[in-house]
């Protein structure tokens, strides 16, 4: 099973659709508060420019001057900078350029009276309101809003750094989430790979993170119950049927045998032989189905140990080569010395034994049966391929299942279990099964994980 990242699981690609959202609707709330904080920067200014002219405008007229000389002298950095200018348009008092004397609302660019030391230099727009008094004089204040930004920058400053927090937070919590339910998920999907191997009898522990998972897990749990009860049926029946109807077919196979030893008659005697063949066909179909039902309801539980591969292959050559020579075959033994695979010695022996037989009972005479081994990168691979007619390539998949039979094979005595037990094996032992296209002829091969060398 493969390890996922956190980062790939679907919590935290929920947190990271919320952090997301939150960080648009952060951005959307930044624009919204400089929007605002501009608007209320701009009334502002107009309102102090307003009152601070209303309040100069009803001084005296020969003591305005004086009076901006005492407010410009009692606070050189303030937020006003001032101008009058006689009826005349001459200067009277101010450091505004004259240029920008005009009434109502305007602005002008100066040297910024509060400069950064590293850009003394620098200038700052002011916004003016120019009021023409009584007497024609032109009275010119002007205001730079500077605390009011200050404030709107402020304010901007804690909106980026809080959602930045809290994103950042987001994902860290989706992250933390998203680990913690493949922790919990890996125990789940080590289950179902336990029970995609056979092992029906196990069953989903429960995740915890939330109820309708929980919920989820024991649903699942009441369908395997359900599904192995009914493979707990249907194989007791098949099992049932095999026992009953072995004992009176081996006591039809004694009295046939009795029958023919006491028969003189040649063609009678021809008969019973094939009815005896017939009921060996039978028997043998049974013992399969047995072997079968055993196999697949876990009925051989023995612990797996290292084996040595090519060693249990070499025997078995030895063992099927009089069988294939009878059969006008060859076989040739594999090539690769030692390879260790975890398994069931009895099991992969009738393995290799059923794809042996099949090798030679479907193919005609003259065929060569080879068995290679080879190990790669994921492990041993071992292959039983002949050079016989084959098998087209949309049978490839049905040729496992039970009493499957191609249609030129039906004539073979074959019941249509070996590849059937194959499969059952295979999967018990958690390899992998391939049947592929020898040019010419069948291979079919088993994946296994490859175990370390053979303790002494």
């Amino acid at each position: 099973m493969t390890k996922d990242s956190p980062l790939r699981s679907a919590a935290f690609r929920f947190a990271l659709a919320f952090a997301s959202v939150f960080a648009v609707a952060a951005l959307l709330l930044l624009g919204m508060v400089r929007h605002q904080v501009g608007r209320y920067a701009r009334e502002a200014t107009r309102g102090s420019l307003a009152t601070e002219t209303a309040v100069l405008a009803a001084e005296d007229r020969s003591m305005l001057a004086r009076g901006i000389e005492r407010r410009m002298r009692a606070t050189p950095d303030g937020n006003f900078t001032y101008l009058l200018l006689d009826p005349q348009g001459r200067k009277l008092i101010g450091t505004i350029p004259t240029a920008a004397a005009h009434p109502g609302w305007g602005s002008v660019v100066m040297r910024e009276r509060r400069p950064a030391p590293d850009d003394p230099e620098h200038p700052e727009r002011l916004v003016t309101l120019g009021t023409r008094l009584d007497d024609g004089s032109l009275l010119l204040v002007a205001t730079d809003g500077f605390d009011v930004v200050r404030l709107g920058g402020h304010m901007m400053s804690f909106t980026i750094i809080w959602a930045t927090a809290i994103t950042l937070a987001a994902l860290a919590a989706g992250w933390w989430t998203g680990r913690l339910f493949l922790t919990r998920l890996a125990a789940v999907n080590a289950a179902v790979e336990r029970v995609m191997t056979g092992r029906l009898d196990q069953r989903l522990p429960a995740i915890g993170l939330a109820p309708e998972l929980d919920d989820l897990s024991r649903n699942l749990n009441r369908m395997l119950d359900r599904i192995g009860g009914l493979m707990d049926g249907l194989r007791q029946v098949s099992t049932d049927v095999a026992h009953d109807l072995r004992t009176p077919l081996t006591r039809l196979r004694q009295q046939l045998e009795a029958a023919r030893e006491a028969s003189a008659d040649e063609q009678a005697s021809a008969g019973i032989d094939a009815a005896i063949a017939q009921t060996d066909q039978l028997l043998a179909t049974f013992r399969a189905m047995l072997r079968l039902a055993q196999i697949e309801g876990g009925g051989r539980r023995t612990p797996l140990m290292p084996i040595d591969l090519g060693a249990l292959l070499c025997g078995l050559v030895d063992t099927y080569e009089p069988v294939a020579a009878d059969a006008g075959h060859s076989l040739v033994a594999p090539v690769g010395g030692e390879m260790m695979v975890i398994g069931d010695g009895d099991l992969l022996a009738q393995l290799f034994a059923n794809l042996i037989e099949n090798a030679i009972l479907h193919t005609p005479a003259g065929t060569r049966v080879a068995i290679t081994m080879e190990r790669g990168a994921s492990g041993v691979v071992a292959s039983v391929s002949d050079d016989g007619p084959g098998v087209p390539e949309a049978e490839r998949s049905r040729i496992t299942r039970r009493f499957y039979q191609l249609e030129p094979s039906r004539s073979s005595g074959s019941a249509g279990l070996g590849l059937a037990v194959v499969s059952a094996i295979v999967q018990l032992h958690g390899a992998t099964l391939s049947i592929d296209d020898a040019r010419p002829g069948l291979r079919v091969s088993v994946r296994f994980a490859e175990a370390g060398p053979a303790s002494v």
